[in-house]
């Protein structure tokens, strides 16, 4: 019995993304990061599937939220509504603000775009609300101006024995 459909999706939505002729193969791509970076590198453009803020330090970002609760009959089935916590970020490498923001939301619309054509995510979720909460940051720094908009992508499946 699975305990949640939140691996399987994160997994799913990584490939999907990785792949998309609109994301991760787009020219220029989006880096496509499972979680939090690895590295000190900083792409000009980003999409972190399974992380509520990429400038969360020293502690542990929000990858996902769940609930649960029994689906009736048979007893060992339930019902999960769960968010999975993404962040698109832009950097222009100038002081232009408007094209990092322009370019960040224009990396939420292409995910809300693939995550429309196929609604069950290979067969591990149920995309619904779908793209909800977001929340724009952007600032101009020393190295150009950047912009993240924040996101969940709301989810429900069904998990049984």
């Amino acid at each position: 019995m699975s305990t949640s459909a939140v691996p399987a999706t994160i997994d799913y939505l990584v490939t999907t993304f990785t792949t998309a002729a609109t994301l991760g193969a787009a020219n220029p791509p989006v880096s496509i990061i499972d979680g939090p970076a690895v590295s000190e590198a900083f792409p000009k453009r980003a999409l972190y599937v399974g992380l509520s803020d990429p400038d969360t330090s020293p502690g542990a970002p929000t990858a996902a939220t769940t609930i649960q609760e029994w689906a009736g009959m048979p007893a060992r089935t339930r019902k999960e509504t769960f968010s999975i916590f993404c962040t698109a970020e832009s950097w222009s490498g100038s002081t232009d603000i408007r094209t990092a923001r322009l370019d960040a939301y224009a990396i939420v619309a292409a995910v809300e775009d693939l995550v429309r054509v196929d609604k069950y995510l290979g067969g591990n979720a149920n995309v619904d609300p779908g793209i909800t909460n977001l929340t724009l940051r952007q600032n101009n720094t020393t190295t150009g101006a950047v912009a993240q908009v924040q996101f969940e992508l709301g989810l429900k499946s069904r998990i049984a024995a």
